[in-house]
Protein backbone atom coordinates (compact mmCIF):
# COMPACT_ATOMS: atom_id res chain seq x y z
CA UNK A 1 0.00 0.00 0.00
CA UNK A 2 1.68 2.75 -0.85
CA UNK A 3 1.95 6.05 1.72
CA UNK A 4 2.19 9.40 0.81
CA UNK A 5 1.14 13.01 2.36
CA UNK A 6 1.95 16.38 0.94
CA UNK A 7 2.49 18.91 3.76
CA UNK A 8 4.16 21.29 1.58
CA UNK A 9 2.55 24.52 3.23
CA UNK A 10 5.10 26.29 5.47
CA UNK A 11 4.45 29.71 7.27
CA UNK A 12 5.95 33.07 6.39
CA UNK A 13 5.52 36.21 7.61
CA UNK A 14 2.73 38.71 6.24
CA UNK A 15 1.10 41.98 6.80
CA UNK A 16 -1.60 41.58 6.65
CA UNK A 17 -3.45 38.72 8.78
CA UNK A 18 -5.52 35.69 6.34
CA UNK A 19 -7.69 33.89 8.30
CA UNK A 20 -9.58 32.40 5.30
CA UNK A 21 -5.84 31.04 4.19
CA UNK A 22 -5.51 29.53 7.74
CA UNK A 23 -8.77 28.26 7.52
CA UNK A 24 -8.80 26.62 3.92
CA UNK A 25 -5.00 24.84 5.20
CA UNK A 26 -6.01 23.69 8.52
CA UNK A 27 -9.47 21.97 6.42
CA UNK A 28 -6.93 20.17 3.55
CA UNK A 29 -4.57 18.50 6.75
CA UNK A 30 -7.70 16.97 8.68
CA UNK A 31 -8.98 16.03 5.21
CA UNK A 32 -6.01 14.18 4.65
CA UNK A 33 -5.57 13.03 8.54
CA UNK A 34 -9.45 11.44 8.16
CA UNK A 35 -8.33 9.60 5.14
CA UNK A 36 -5.17 8.43 6.85
CA UNK A 37 -6.93 7.47 9.90
CA UNK A 38 -9.46 5.65 7.64
CA UNK A 39 -6.71 3.49 6.35
CA UNK A 40 -5.18 3.05 9.58
CA UNK A 41 -8.95 1.94 10.86
CA UNK A 42 -8.71 -0.56 8.37
CA UNK A 43 -5.18 -1.67 8.98
CA UNK A 44 -6.58 -2.48 12.06
CA UNK A 45 -9.25 -4.48 11.25
CA UNK A 46 -6.64 -6.55 8.98
CA UNK A 47 -4.18 -7.00 11.42
CA UNK A 48 -7.15 -8.63 13.84
CA UNK A 49 -7.67 -11.20 10.74
CA UNK A 50 -4.64 -11.71 10.64
CA UNK A 51 -3.93 -12.43 14.37
CA UNK A 52 -6.96 -14.87 14.47
CA UNK A 53 -5.32 -16.62 11.17
CA UNK A 54 -1.73 -17.20 13.43
CA UNK A 55 -4.10 -18.42 16.74
CA UNK A 56 -5.69 -21.03 14.42
CA UNK A 57 -2.56 -21.85 12.85
CA UNK A 58 -0.13 -22.41 15.77
CA UNK A 59 -3.63 -24.71 17.40
CA UNK A 60 -3.24 -27.00 14.12
CA UNK A 61 0.35 -26.93 13.83
CA UNK A 62 0.39 -28.24 17.58
CA UNK A 63 -2.19 -31.21 17.15
CA UNK A 64 -0.12 -32.12 13.55
CA UNK A 65 3.08 -32.03 15.66
CA UNK A 66 1.23 -34.13 18.67
CA UNK A 67 0.06 -36.62 15.93
CA UNK A 68 3.73 -37.03 14.50
CA UNK A 69 5.10 -37.76 17.60
CA UNK A 70 2.34 -39.87 17.99
CA UNK A 71 2.80 -41.65 14.89
CA UNK A 72 6.14 -42.31 15.73
CA UNK A 73 5.35 -44.20 18.37
CA UNK A 74 3.16 -46.31 16.29
CA UNK A 75 5.54 -47.33 13.79
CA UNK A 76 8.12 -48.44 16.26
CA UNK A 77 5.14 -50.49 17.56
CA UNK A 78 4.33 -51.96 14.56
CA UNK A 79 7.83 -53.01 13.70
CA UNK A 80 8.35 -53.95 17.38
CA UNK A 81 5.21 -56.29 16.41
CA UNK A 82 6.87 -57.68 13.07
CA UNK A 83 9.86 -58.77 14.91
CA UNK A 84 8.05 -60.54 18.05
CA UNK A 85 6.47 -62.21 15.05
CA UNK A 86 9.53 -63.26 13.35
CA UNK A 87 11.13 -64.55 16.41
CA UNK A 88 8.28 -66.88 17.39
CA UNK A 89 8.30 -67.62 13.48
CA UNK A 90 11.90 -68.76 14.06
CA UNK A 91 11.44 -70.26 17.46
CA UNK A 92 8.51 -72.61 15.35
CA UNK A 93 11.22 -73.45 12.88
CA UNK A 94 13.68 -74.49 15.04
CA UNK A 95 11.85 -76.46 17.14
CA UNK A 96 10.57 -78.31 13.83
CA UNK A 97 14.54 -79.11 13.25
CA UNK A 98 15.33 -80.60 16.44
CA UNK A 99 12.31 -82.81 15.95
CA UNK A 100 14.48 -83.88 13.11
CA UNK A 101 12.47 -81.82 10.16
CA UNK A 102 14.21 -78.52 8.72
CA UNK A 103 11.32 -77.74 6.88
CA UNK A 104 7.22 -78.01 6.43
CA UNK A 105 8.08 -80.37 3.45
CA UNK A 106 9.92 -82.55 5.94
CA UNK A 107 7.72 -82.51 8.75
CA UNK A 108 5.08 -83.84 5.81
CA UNK A 109 7.64 -86.74 4.32
CA UNK A 110 8.39 -88.06 7.81
CA UNK A 111 4.56 -88.77 8.62
CA UNK A 112 3.19 -92.44 9.31
CA UNK A 113 0.69 -93.48 7.37
CA UNK A 114 -2.31 -92.05 5.22
CA UNK A 115 -3.69 -90.56 8.44
CA UNK A 116 -0.97 -89.05 9.79
CA UNK A 117 0.00 -87.33 6.51
CA UNK A 118 -3.52 -85.73 5.68
CA UNK A 119 -3.31 -84.68 9.33
CA UNK A 120 -0.17 -82.93 8.96
CA UNK A 121 -1.01 -81.29 5.71
CA UNK A 122 -3.54 -79.33 7.33
CA UNK A 123 -1.96 -78.30 10.62
CA UNK A 124 1.09 -76.91 7.79
CA UNK A 125 -1.56 -75.40 5.88
CA UNK A 126 -3.30 -73.84 9.08
CA UNK A 127 0.21 -72.48 10.52
CA UNK A 128 1.26 -71.17 7.39
CA UNK A 129 -2.14 -69.60 6.18
CA UNK A 130 -1.35 -67.81 10.17
CA UNK A 131 1.98 -66.78 9.79
CA UNK A 132 1.39 -65.49 6.33
CA UNK A 133 -1.78 -63.49 7.79
CA UNK A 134 0.02 -62.10 10.85
CA UNK A 135 3.00 -61.29 8.98
CA UNK A 136 0.54 -59.38 6.24
CA UNK A 137 -1.62 -57.59 8.31
CA UNK A 138 1.19 -56.47 10.69
CA UNK A 139 2.70 -55.52 7.21
CA UNK A 140 -0.26 -53.37 5.94
CA UNK A 141 -0.73 -51.75 9.40
CA UNK A 142 3.03 -50.51 9.14
CA UNK A 143 2.11 -49.13 5.19
CA UNK A 144 -0.50 -47.40 6.65
CA UNK A 145 1.63 -45.69 9.40
CA UNK A 146 4.48 -44.89 7.12
CA UNK A 147 1.66 -43.17 4.90
CA UNK A 148 0.06 -41.43 7.36
CA UNK A 149 3.30 -40.34 8.73
CA UNK A 150 4.35 -38.69 5.04
CA UNK A 151 0.84 -36.94 4.87
CA UNK A 152 1.31 -35.50 8.64
CA UNK A 153 4.94 -34.56 7.58
CA UNK A 154 3.58 -32.71 4.45
CA UNK A 155 1.02 -31.01 6.69
CA UNK A 156 3.49 -29.79 9.24
CA UNK A 157 6.00 -28.24 6.65
CA UNK A 158 2.57 -26.36 4.73
CA UNK A 159 1.85 -25.14 8.13
CA UNK A 160 5.33 -23.77 9.19
CA UNK A 161 5.13 -22.10 5.84
CA UNK A 162 2.18 -20.80 6.47
CA UNK A 163 2.81 -19.59 9.88
CA UNK A 164 6.35 -17.76 8.41
CA UNK A 165 3.73 -15.98 5.74
CA UNK A 166 1.23 -14.89 7.93
CA UNK A 167 4.13 -13.39 10.35
CA UNK A 168 5.38 -11.60 7.11
CA UNK A 169 1.98 -10.42 6.32
CA UNK A 170 1.80 -9.75 10.03
CA UNK A 171 4.71 -7.49 9.93
CA UNK A 172 4.02 -5.93 6.99
CA UNK A 173 0.83 -4.30 8.15
CA UNK A 174 2.53 -3.55 11.45
CA UNK A 175 5.05 -1.37 9.47
CA UNK A 176 2.58 -0.06 6.81
CA UNK A 177 0.21 1.10 10.09
CA UNK A 178 3.44 2.57 12.11
CA UNK A 179 4.15 4.53 8.60
CA UNK A 180 0.71 6.16 8.54
CA UNK A 181 0.22 6.14 12.57
CA UNK A 182 3.41 8.38 12.14
CA UNK A 183 1.98 10.61 9.13
CA UNK A 184 -1.07 10.94 11.34
CA UNK A 185 1.03 12.52 14.33
CA UNK A 186 2.70 14.86 11.77
CA UNK A 187 -0.69 16.05 9.99
CA UNK A 188 -1.68 16.86 14.11
CA UNK A 189 1.49 19.09 14.27
CA UNK A 190 0.86 20.72 11.31
CA UNK A 191 -2.73 21.63 12.07
CA UNK A 192 -1.10 22.56 15.29
CA UNK A 193 0.60 25.23 13.76
CA UNK A 194 -1.97 26.29 11.23
CA UNK A 195 -4.65 26.59 14.16
CA UNK A 196 -1.76 28.75 16.39
CA UNK A 197 -1.61 30.77 13.00
CA UNK A 198 -4.96 31.11 12.79
CA UNK A 199 -5.81 32.48 15.90
CA UNK A 200 -2.84 34.71 15.82
CA UNK A 201 -4.32 36.28 12.68
CA UNK A 202 -8.00 35.95 14.15
CA UNK A 203 -6.62 37.82 17.07
CA UNK A 204 -5.28 40.71 14.60
CA UNK A 205 -8.39 40.93 12.92
CA UNK A 206 -9.93 41.34 16.02
CA UNK A 207 -7.61 44.05 16.82
CA UNK A 208 -8.23 45.86 13.72
CA UNK A 209 -11.86 45.85 13.99
CA UNK A 210 -11.82 47.10 16.91
CA UNK A 211 -9.64 49.85 16.07
CA UNK A 212 -11.76 50.60 13.20
CA UNK A 213 -14.98 50.22 14.99
CA UNK A 214 -15.40 49.00 18.42
CA UNK A 215 -19.73 48.88 17.75
CA UNK A 216 -19.08 46.22 15.05
CA UNK A 217 -16.88 44.31 17.34
CA UNK A 218 -19.83 44.40 20.01
CA UNK A 219 -22.20 43.41 17.57
CA UNK A 220 -20.49 40.26 16.29
CA UNK A 221 -19.79 39.32 19.91
CA UNK A 222 -23.52 39.52 20.91
CA UNK A 223 -24.68 37.60 17.47
CA UNK A 224 -22.16 34.78 18.15
CA UNK A 225 -23.29 31.02 18.73
CA UNK A 226 -22.55 29.61 22.16
CA UNK A 227 -21.90 25.99 21.86
CA UNK A 228 -20.49 23.92 24.48
CA UNK A 229 -17.60 21.46 24.07
CA UNK A 230 -16.54 18.18 25.45
CA UNK A 231 -13.30 17.27 26.22
CA UNK A 232 -13.40 15.84 22.91
CA UNK A 233 -13.74 18.95 21.11
CA UNK A 234 -17.28 18.35 20.12
CA UNK A 235 -20.91 19.17 21.27
CA UNK A 236 -22.16 16.19 23.60
CA UNK A 237 -25.85 15.31 23.76
CA UNK A 238 -27.82 14.83 27.06
CA UNK A 239 -28.81 11.09 26.19
CA UNK A 240 -27.86 9.06 28.29
CA UNK A 241 -25.89 7.03 26.06
CA UNK A 242 -23.88 9.97 25.49
CA UNK A 243 -23.43 10.60 28.66
CA UNK A 244 -22.44 7.71 30.28
CA UNK A 245 -19.75 6.63 26.55
CA UNK A 246 -18.22 10.48 27.48
CA UNK A 247 -16.81 9.16 30.81
CA UNK A 248 -14.30 7.55 28.96
CA UNK A 249 -13.14 10.05 26.97
CA UNK A 250 -9.26 9.98 27.00
CA UNK A 251 -8.86 6.58 27.79
CA UNK A 252 -6.02 4.84 25.11
CA UNK A 253 -7.33 2.84 22.26
CA UNK A 254 -6.01 -1.04 22.76
CA UNK A 255 -6.22 -3.35 19.95
CA UNK A 256 -8.72 -6.18 21.10
CA UNK A 257 -9.81 -3.73 23.96
CA UNK A 258 -13.07 -4.58 25.94
CA UNK A 259 -12.57 -2.59 29.33
CA UNK A 260 -11.72 0.72 30.40
CA UNK A 261 -8.06 0.27 30.89
CA UNK A 262 -8.26 0.31 27.22
CA UNK A 263 -10.47 -0.56 24.37
CA UNK A 264 -11.13 -0.71 20.43
CA UNK A 265 -13.68 0.79 18.72
CA UNK A 266 -16.30 -1.85 18.53
CA UNK A 267 -14.97 -2.83 22.30
CA UNK A 268 -16.08 0.57 23.25
CA UNK A 269 -19.48 0.21 21.92
CA UNK A 270 -19.92 -2.56 23.01
CA UNK A 271 -19.06 -2.29 26.84
CA UNK A 272 -21.25 1.04 26.14
CA UNK A 273 -24.17 -0.37 25.24
CA UNK A 274 -24.02 -3.12 27.91
CA UNK A 275 -24.43 -0.42 30.76
CA UNK A 276 -27.98 -0.25 29.54
CA UNK A 277 -28.80 -3.83 28.88
CA UNK A 278 -27.83 -4.13 24.71
CA UNK A 279 -25.97 -6.87 24.16
CA UNK A 280 -23.96 -5.93 20.94
CA UNK A 281 -21.91 -8.47 19.02
CA UNK A 282 -18.00 -7.86 19.50
CA UNK A 283 -16.66 -7.00 15.95
CA UNK A 284 -17.81 -4.31 14.32
CA UNK A 285 -18.90 -6.07 11.07
CA UNK A 286 -21.12 -7.96 13.29
CA UNK A 287 -22.66 -4.85 15.30
CA UNK A 288 -23.29 -3.57 11.65
CA UNK A 289 -26.27 -5.81 11.28
CA UNK A 290 -28.00 -4.97 14.46
CA UNK A 291 -30.92 -2.65 14.87
CA UNK A 292 -33.05 -0.07 12.50
CA UNK A 293 -31.18 1.30 9.97
CA UNK A 294 -30.69 4.82 9.74
CA UNK A 295 -29.87 7.38 6.95
CA UNK A 296 -27.11 10.08 7.73
CA UNK A 297 -30.07 12.85 7.52
CA UNK A 298 -31.81 10.82 10.15
CA UNK A 299 -29.07 10.46 12.82
CA UNK A 300 -29.83 10.84 16.90
CA UNK A 301 -27.43 10.90 19.04
CA UNK A 302 -26.72 7.47 20.33
CA UNK A 303 -26.94 6.09 17.11
CA UNK A 304 -24.43 3.60 15.97
CA UNK A 305 -22.30 5.42 13.16
CA UNK A 306 -20.43 2.86 10.87
CA UNK A 307 -17.42 3.10 8.22
CA UNK A 308 -16.85 1.14 5.33
CA UNK A 309 -18.33 -2.41 3.91
CA UNK A 310 -18.26 -4.75 5.46
CA UNK A 311 -17.70 -2.01 8.10
CA UNK A 312 -13.80 -1.38 9.67
CA UNK A 313 -15.31 1.24 12.45
CA UNK A 314 -17.96 2.17 14.63
CA UNK A 315 -18.51 5.16 16.73
CA UNK A 316 -21.75 6.35 18.78
CA UNK A 317 -23.02 9.81 17.20
CA UNK A 318 -23.24 12.63 19.71
CA UNK A 319 -25.04 15.17 17.65
CA UNK A 320 -23.62 17.97 15.24
CA UNK A 321 -22.25 15.34 12.62
CA UNK A 322 -20.12 14.24 15.45
CA UNK A 323 -19.13 10.74 17.54
CA UNK A 324 -17.34 9.49 20.32
CA UNK A 325 -15.75 6.92 19.33
CA UNK A 326 -11.92 4.93 19.77
CA UNK A 327 -9.97 5.90 16.21
CA UNK A 328 -7.42 3.96 15.99
CA UNK A 329 -3.81 2.68 17.77
CA UNK A 330 -1.58 5.50 19.03
CA UNK A 331 -4.78 7.47 19.67
CA UNK A 332 -7.87 7.97 22.74
CA UNK A 333 -11.58 7.75 22.66
CA UNK A 334 -12.25 11.67 21.57
CA UNK A 335 -15.27 13.23 20.01
CA UNK A 336 -14.65 14.04 15.98
CA UNK A 337 -16.30 14.66 12.89
CA UNK A 338 -18.14 11.87 10.81
CA UNK A 339 -15.14 11.40 8.36
CA UNK A 340 -15.84 11.08 4.75
CA UNK A 341 -16.00 6.86 4.65
CA UNK A 342 -19.99 6.70 6.40
CA UNK A 343 -21.67 4.13 5.68
CA UNK A 344 -24.96 4.31 7.57
CA UNK A 345 -26.16 4.38 11.17
CA UNK A 346 -27.83 1.66 13.44
CA UNK A 347 -30.58 2.61 16.28
CA UNK A 348 -30.25 -0.19 18.47
CA UNK A 349 -31.69 1.43 22.21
Amino acid sequence: MALGVTMSVGFTSVAHADTASDKAKIQQVRTQRSNLENKVQMMDNQIEAVMSKIDSNESNITKTQKDIKQNKIDISKAEADIQAEQIIYNKRMRAMYMNGSSSYVEALLDSKGIDDFITRVEVVKTIIKFDQKVIDDLKTKQEAITLKKKTLDTENIKLLALRADNKNKLGTLTKQKSDQTELVAQLNAEENKYSAQLSEDQASEARQAAAASQAVLLARQATAPSVSFSRGGASVSSNAVIAYASNFLGIPYVWGGTSPSGFDCSGFTQYVFAHFGVNLPRVSEAQQNVGALVSRADLKPGDLVFFGTPAHHVGIYVGNGSMINAPHTGDVIKIQPLNSDFTYGRRVN
